[in-house]
């Protein structure tokens, strides 16, 4: 629940118990990793079964559930400073630094704080200093660039919010979203639909009564705010039109643009609003019908991207690209033995249940303490597990495998006797992420020389409007593992897609093998592999360069092949 940790922040700015405000943030994560039901929870009285509920915090839930806010947050909220909360978004301020701004420069919002910076008085301040100055205003900068974006998961969650609000006003027939978000791409800074009505005019003032703060720009867009700040577009058009502004709001421009050149060559005339023939309007319901009047084969949205595609595809037709029916494996997939929320037999029977017919347990190595990373001993325990329950005959084989630390120098945090009895080796670096281009380069390069590993985890260790990533020679790291024949992993978590599709899509002609892995910690993050396949997708990946295409007793061969070659 995002209002109590936002209620927990709340608490430590004013100065509350510290350990109050830890109480509602353990609350807000009990919540989320136990994927709780707030509401039936609440109507069953089954709040306080959950660890760490108490009576306070279960009325404090009550209420929310009941009126939609929680009486101690709004007080907070009237207290304090209105940006004083949004200084916590940047990762080099928590609520004690933003306290303490506050309280001794009198900085209020994130604005103040890069004028304070700027002027050299945020370093004198008692633990800060010109370094934290620096990074101060590095962590703004980011924080303007990404301000309004949304990762992609979190889009497509507000954009069907968004498509349900307006299915429901008169005069919609249907709202297809479209722009970036058709696209897939990794992050959305604004959501854009496509809303057709046979009644524009009467749709356009029911826009404008329904949202407030809706402007016009144009003679059928509309655009507004969410509720997180993003920008929303609405692009209004009659049935007869759907296939023509559907494909030009789509995008990408530099696509788009080489369409349009393609159907000037033919005698039509492109505009935003419609493709005219001898001044008259094309009717178009379908986007099918426009790439056959150029001869083309339906092209999948999200790869829509580089004009250049449009020549390849001519002379080569649609690639092959991998889809959701091809995947066997899930990969790369923690349990509650690290840092998971889920048993391992939760973890089988729920990718079982999506279709997959193998998965492999990679919790993390002891050098990742913070995340209950195993030691040899409950490694082996963990491995005893795995055989029971495969001997179960659950109707899913659970592989022993292993997310292992790159140490600093490029070694393994596993010993050699350890790791030869994992089947999957995931090696990631999770440690001195400032280390030099040429140190982090020379330790991942030693790491994947190692001949028990199989795949290179989150190779550019970045989150996504959160961290950038480290200094690093990715092209020489890409070059070693395609020279290897070891598989980099499309890292599925929406937070970190790593690595980027765009890179991906360079190595792909070279043959670049790569996994699609949910890095999943609960159940529910299993489906993150959906939203890798689509990013696979878009870098143009067929089914035989995925891995997690194989059948087992492939993967295992491609696995023991890897190994045997290494040595």
């Amino acid at each position: 629940m995002e209002l109590l940790e936002e209620l927990a922040l709340l608490l430590e700015l004013s100065g509350e118990n510290p350990f109050k405000a830890q109480a509602y943030a353990r609350a807000a994560r009990t919540l989320r990793e136990y994927e709780v039901d707030v509401r039936r929870a609440v109507a069953e009285g089954k709040l306080r079964e959950l660890p760490g509920i108490g009576p306070s915090l279960e009325e404090a839930i009550r209420e929310y559930v009941t009126t939609g806010t929680i009486s101690l947050y709004e007080r907070l909220r009237r207290q304090l400073p209105e940006g004083l909360l949004e200084l916590t978004q940047l990762p080099a301020v928590g609520p004690r630094r933003a306290r303490q701004l506050y309280e001794q420069l009198g900085i209020t919002s994130i604005e103040e704080l890069e004028q304070a910076c700027r002027e050299h008085r945020v370093a004198a301040l008692k633990g800060f200093g010109s370094k934290t100055e620096q990074a101060l205003l590095g962590a703004i900068q980011q924080w303007k660039q990404s301000r309004f974006r949304l990762h992609l998961h979190v889009a497509l969650q507000e954009a069907q919010q968004w498509r349900e609000r307006l299915l429901a006003l008169p005069d919609v027939t249907a709202v297809i979203p479209t722009g970036t978000l058709r696209r897939f791409a990794e992050t959305v800074e604004e959501l854009a639909f496509l809303v057709v009505t046979p009644q524009l005019e009467r749709l356009r003032k029911t826009l404008r009564k329904e949202l407030p703060t809706v402007t016009e720009e144009a003679e059928s867009r509309l655009t507004t705010r969410g509720e997180r700040g993003v920008r929303i577009r609405l692009e209004l058009t009659s049935t007869d039109n759907v296939g023509w502004m559907l494909l030009v709001t789509t995008g990408s421009d530099a696509f788009v643009a080489a369409l349009w050149e393609e159907f000037r060559a033919r005698g039509f005339e492109p505009t935003p609003h419609g493709l005219f023939r001898q001044g008259t309007r094309v009717p178009t319901r379908t986007e099918e019908e426009l790439f056959a009047l150029l001869q083309l084969p339906v092209i999948p949205p999200e790869i829509r991207e580089e004009a250049t595609l449009l020549a390849r595809i001519r002379q080569q037709g649609v690639p092959p690209l991998v889809s959701r029916s091809d995947f066997q494996g899930m990969l790369h997939v923690h349990s509650r033995w690290s840092d998971g929320k889920a048993s391992i037999r939760d973890m089988a029977l729920a990718a079982k249940k999506l279709g997959y017919r193998y998965i492999a347990i990679c919790d993390h190595s002891p050098a990742a303490y913070y995340a209950g990373g195993l030691d040899r001993d409950r490694l082996a325990q963990q491995h005893r597990e795995i055989e029971r329950l495969n001997a179960e005959n659950l109707g899913i084989r659970i592989l022993k495998g292993a997310e292992v630390d790159i140490r600093p120098d490029g070694t393994l945090d596993y010993p050699d006797e350890v790791l030869q009895q994992l089947e999957l080796v995931v090696a990631s670096v999770h440690s001195h992420f400032r280390q030099s281009r040429h140190e982090m380069t020379a330790r991942i390069l030693r790491a994947l020389e190692h001949p028990a590993v199989q795949i290179l985890g989150h190779a550019t260790g970045r989150l996504l409007l959160a961290r950038a990533p480290y200094e690093l020679d990715l092209d020489a790291v890409l070059e070693t593992a395609l020279r290897l024949g070891k598989i980099v992993e499309l890292n599925a978590q929406p937070y970190r897609f790593d690595v980027s599709w765009e890179v991906l899509r360079r190595w792909q002609d070279r043959g670049l093998l790569i996994a699609v892995n949910p890095d999943a910690h609960t159940v529910a993050e299993l489906e993150y592999t959906e939203l890798g396949i689509m990013l696979a997708r878009k870098a143009l990946f067929p089914p035989e360069q995925v891995v997690n295409t194989l059948s087992l007793e492939q993967f295992q061969k491609l696995c023991a092949r890897q190994e045997a070659t290494d040595r």
